[in-house]
């Protein structure tokens, strides 16, 4: 085993629920899942840091359930490295959420 230290150990990660997306919405509500579209939020996210600068110091990732399912909406996590930083968990309304969530990682992480 080798220990590592990837360049987002000082930044933080985002945990995106793609469970969420890619099978409660759909099969929950699939009207939501219409207006959704093939819009994928961690993919998103992932083009947006790269855009900014960010990319490499924050990561966006695609998890499983979080259990924390709420009807329509997606699960994401802010999970910040730093020593003071406290883990945000949101559940966000796409697309309608998008930019306001990139400003609150933007925020807490950069």
């Amino acid at each position: 085993m080798q220990q590592v230290k990837p360049k987002w150990l000082k930044s933080g990660l985002v945990l995106v629920c793609q469970r969420c997306y890619t099978e409660r919405i759909p099969e929950e509500d699939p009207s939501v899942a219409a207006r959704i579209g093939d819009f994928d939020l961690r993919d998103w996210l992932k083009e947006r840091l790269k855009a900014d600068g960010h990319w490499g110091k924050v990561r966006a990732i695609s998890t499983s359930c979080m259990d924390v399912c709420a009807r329509g909406r997606v699960t994401v996590t802010i999970d910040p490295q730093t020593d003071d930083g406290e883990t945000e968990v949101l559940v966000v309304e796409l697309p309608e959420d998008k930019e306001t969530l990139y400003e609150r990682i933007v925020e807490r992480l950069t």
